[in-house]
């Protein structure tokens, strides 16, 4: 009797860590299905490529992977799903070699379509020759969801715990694919945390698509207090739980509450993201965000009254519809008083069916490329700055990787300064304490204490 051989998938998720929590979802449930999971544009039965659409680039570059899926080895089927799939589902469907397109509402229920579609080819029935034999020697929960296939250690675990927007910011098209919030419950969280900390996870990241929302379904600010402040409190009990971090957060939804929860919690990782977009108010105005400059300033103040060590870094837009020179120099004001460890810069491009796509594209384009570059400059002086403060200091570093430009282990400090310390490659996922020595804009060296 022939039996059948071990499926093969592969997988590249673009974007935001929801998308990379969603792919990891998929993966492991098809590993317990037998599937044996196999690095990015190796030879495979089916390919899930998980899309974004966050702007104009994020959209070229789905398309772009999707392609080069398909040019992968056994003719791999090729299902596409995520936001810029749920968004343009006939154009992504229309590209040579999607064989499916899987909205995000499908996400939960991925696996077994991927499971359908690969058994329903009949590929299985059929031996693969040896010079395409899978490598026995990668098992499949230890090949990264990333290109390269690198191996992934158990040091930080991603977490979705909510999902969907309710705010519609003029420029965003984000809410039209994740549809409207939906919180998990606190419990299921909070039990899939202790699972990863059982793994040997020593920290996670909560991840959403408006993370500070979570809990409040309405999609305001609740006056009982905040529910992301008590599901930190809960996580920090996990016993071998070291680090707890915080993806993306809308400043609007930074509260008092939850600054004085992670100043009190040790295991809160001294490190917000928080989207500016704008340092202009009639841009923010215009940009339907919800909160003013004053307003961030003061939140900004708030959070480095609480914790002086934290690190803040955030996103910036320039060149959105009718943002004039001084508007943007404005931004630059505001960008170097809050003292950013990294600006993040995007150039405005219209989102078809969003609010801001009906407004006249204005500022032209190398005016736009003048100001990501003027940013980016700025980024990197911030970022020296930020690093410098921790010469001769003693750091704790969460040891990620090896550093393949220094061949120096990497991590992560709890404020998030990335650090490159000697070492052995069995300290990964381990935490080591190191003197910071020398600085520069993409991080640290020390030496081991």
């Amino acid at each position: 009797m022939n039996i059948p051989r071990r499926p093969r998938v592969s997988f590249y998720s673009l974007g935001c860590k929801v998308n990379q929590y969603e792919t990891r979802q998929v993966a492991e449930s098809l590993i317990r299905m037998g599937y044996q999971v196999v690095p990015f544009g190796q030879p495979a039965d089916a390919c899930v490529v998980n899309t974004c659409a966050v702007t104009d680039g994020a959209d070229v570059k789905s398309r772009a992977v999707l392609r080069r899926a398909a040019r992968a080895g056994d003719d791999p089927l090729v299902i596409a799903t995520g936001c810029y799939a749920d968004v343009a589902p006939d154009a992504v469907a229309a590209i040579p070699g999607v064989a499916r397109v899987a909205s995000n509402d499908e996400k939960p229920h991925l696996a077994e379509i991927v499971d359908e579609m690969v058994r329903q080819s009949g590929r299985l029935l059929f031996d693969l020759p040896d010079d395409v034999s899978p490598d026995a020697s990668l098992p499949g929960d230890l090949i990264s969801l990333l290109p390269g296939g690198e191996a992934i250690h158990r040091t930080r675990a991603v977490l979705k715990i909510q999902d969907g927007c309710n705010h519609f910011c003029s420029f965003c098209i984000i809410p039209f694919a994740r549809g409207r919030l939906r919180s998990r419950p606190a419990d299921e969280i909070v039990a899939e945390a202790g699972r990863r900390a059982a793994e040997g996870y020593r920290e996670i990241v909560l991840a959403g698509i408006c993370l500070g929302d979570y809990g409040d379904e309405r999609g305001f600010p609740t006056t009982e207090g905040d529910p992301l402040a008590r599901l930190l409190e809960r996580l920090a009990a996990i016993p071998g739980l070291a680090r707890i971090r915080l993806s993306s957060i809308d400043p609007r939804d930074v509260s008092g509450d939850l600054i004085a929860t992670m100043a009190r919690l040790p295991q809160a990782g001294r490190h917000l993201h928080l989207s500016l977009q704008s340092g202009d108010d009639t841009v923010l105005q215009r940009m339907r965000r919800r909160y003013d400059t004053a307003g961030f300033r003061g939140m900004v103040a708030d959070l480095y009254a609480a914790m002086p060590e934290i690190a803040l870094t955030t996103d910036v837009i320039v060149g959105f519809p009718g943002e004039t020179a001084e508007q943007f120099e404005n931004t630059v004001r505001m960008l170097q008083e809050c003292r950013f460890a990294k600006i993040h810069v995007f150039p405005y491009s219209p989102r078809q069916g969003t609010q801001a796509a009906r407004w006249p594209d204005d500022v032209p384009p190398a005016e736009k490329e003048w100001r990501v570059h003027t940013l980016i400059e700025l980024s990197d002086r911030l970022a020296c700055r930020f690093a410098a403060r921790h010469l001769g200091q003693e750091v704790e570093i969460l040891v990620e990787r090896r550093d393949r430009r220094s061949g120096l282990l990497s991590g992560l400090t709890g404020n998030y300064l990335r650090v490159l310390v000697a070492g052995d490659d069995a300290e990964r996922g381990r935490f080591v304490r190191a003197r910071v020595v020398r600085t520069g804009a993409e991080g640290a060296f020390g030496e081991r204490s």
